[in-house]
């Protein structure tokens, strides 16, 4: 029998005999410390005196559990995914495509309803017991959507450990159907946690429209892992500094052809407001090749200019990223015999920033990110895309002024290279894009850490149940 034969075997067992407290210890094996440099350690530091936040999900993050472990008086501890389900898999029959309404429209006598009561009681008794061996003062995850969390989140209230969401979603413009999507998605459900802190007042008011939670359970901060970018870009700015390049640098922040900004492949739900989303844009596939085929290009032919793909590392995967090596190959490019050229799905995006020229990106954070620090910033979207009628969801169609858009796939040819000489804004553009990022951010100047840990310090604080200091 194979060894994960034999853990599931275990697995089962522990389940079907309710072994709570050997269920918790074997969950605290994979419960390790985040400190202030990123590494994770087994052996916690002392809880004395200390607020510990439990932070599931832990690779959702993108270094915020970083910053909060820096603040003097927070222990850190985080668990991945895949070990929160550990002994939940045992339990539902496919916890993986069970969906937030299957858990919460769950009665008696619906298929669905044994298991959740079973797996809310089982967590129940196995989290009161862990909780008590590594004294948790708050538990915290980056959104309620994702069914892994929902036993732990909802056991954790029940035993008087609070919840809070730290909420990332924040590129969201009233009067457009992302909008109105997330506020109506909210709406379905009601916040079974403390507190949520959200990045600008427009996140806030999906929430509070949508009858989700109450005002007073949300706060409008910013986002963590801007403060040392900031905080960077405003010492340069006083300086009245540039960085000196050895080398040029061109990045892409990389988009999939299929994301839904282009349209929608699935059914259109029954008496849905935007219809043109579920109508795909035929040339979708088109501008994503000639955006490719251009960099490649420049990648030859500049070969004293380095051309960075940076793309999240879900995004190598599926269709899109093979319709992207397919690219490649089409035109006889192989990366691995080009040095300028390179894949980066781990690199860090502000690094990337600060030391690049010229930056492309499409319908994402990172563009805003970019634009503050005074480079050229292009958005791809040609014209025959901007005469779609996907062109509506773009996020920043309103404000083209202070970006570079080409027309075609040549005019993004020539203006890359055009960039490359002339690398800063001016500074009316530049400060109208530091009013864009603020609307987004809620921040300019790099304060978001000590508002989050006076948040979550009054949240724990009021209701710290677990006083005894462990390990």
């Amino acid at each position: 029998m194979g060894s994960k034969k034999i853990l599931k075997k275990l697995i089962s067992h522990i389940v079907n005999n309710q072994y709570y407290y050997i269920a918790a210890l074997i969950l605290r094996i994979f419960i390790t410390e985040r400190l202030a440099s990123g590494k994770n350690r087994a052996i916690y530091s002392k809880s004395v005196n200390c607020i510990t936040i439990l932070a599931l999900d832990c690779d959702r993050y993108r270094g915020d559990l970083e910053l909060l472990a820096s603040v003097p008086g927070f222990r850190i501890l985080t668990i991945r995914q895949r070990w929160q389900v550990l002994f939940l898999g045992r339990i539902y029959s496919d916890i993986y495509n069970l969906s937030l309404d299957d858990y919460f429209c769950a009665v008696p006598g619906n298929m669905i309803y044994g298991e959740v009561l079973l797996a809310k009681k089982f967590m129940q008794e196995v989290l009161a017991r862990l909780f008590k061996i590594i004294n948790v003062d708050c538990i915290t995850t980056v959104n309620y959507r994702y069914i892994e969390d929902l036993d732990w989140t909802i056991t954790a209230e029940k035993l008087g450990i609070p919840y809070i969401i730290l909420y990332r979603e924040c590129l969201l413009q009233k009067g457009t159907r992302f909008y109105d999507e997330v506020t109506d998605r909210h709406a379905k459900y009601n916040f079974h946690g403390s507190h949520i802190i959200v990045h600008n007042d427009t996140c806030k008011d999906t929430f509070i429209n949508s009858a989700y939670c109450k005002e007073e359970n949300i706060s409008v901060i910013g986002a963590l892992r801007m403060d040392k970018y900031l905080r960077t870009l405003n010492e340069r700015n006083e300086k009245n500094s540039r960085t000196k390049r050895k080398r040029k640098k061109f990045v892409l922040f990389y988009f999939p052809y299929n994301m839904s900004l282009f349209g929608k492949d699935s059914e259109m739900p029954k008496d849905y407001k935007y219809k043109y989303v579920f109508s795909v844009w035929p040339e979708r596939k088109i501008l994503f090749r000639d955006i490719h085929v251009v960099i490649a290009e420049l990648a030859v032919e500049y070969p004293e200019i380095d051309f960075v793909i940076k793309p999240k590392d879900i995004m190598m995967r599926g269709d899109s990223w093979l319709f992207y090596n397919e690219v490649l190959k089409g035109i006889g490019f192989n990366q691995d015999k080009v040095n300028n050229y390179s894949i980066e799905p781990y690199a860090d995006v502000h690094e990337l920033i600060l030391s690049s020229n010229v930056i492309c990106g499409l319908q994402s954070s990172t563009v805003i990110e970019s634009a503050i620090s005074g480079l050229p910033v292009i958005l791809p979207v040609f014209k025959n895309y901007r005469e779609s009628e996907n062109y509506k969801d773009f996020a920043w169609s309103k404000y083209l002024d202070l970006f570079n858009v080409p027309n075609n796939k040549t005019h993004l040819k020539e203006m890359i290279i055009e960039l490359m000489d002339s690398p800063f804004v001016g500074d009316d553009v530049l400060n109208k894009r530091r009013i864009l990022f603020k609307k987004f951010f809620n921040d300019v100047n790099g304060e978001s850490l000590n508002k989050y840990a006076k948040v979550i310090t009054e949240v724990a604080g009021d209701r710290k149940k677990y006083n005894t200091p462990t390990n």
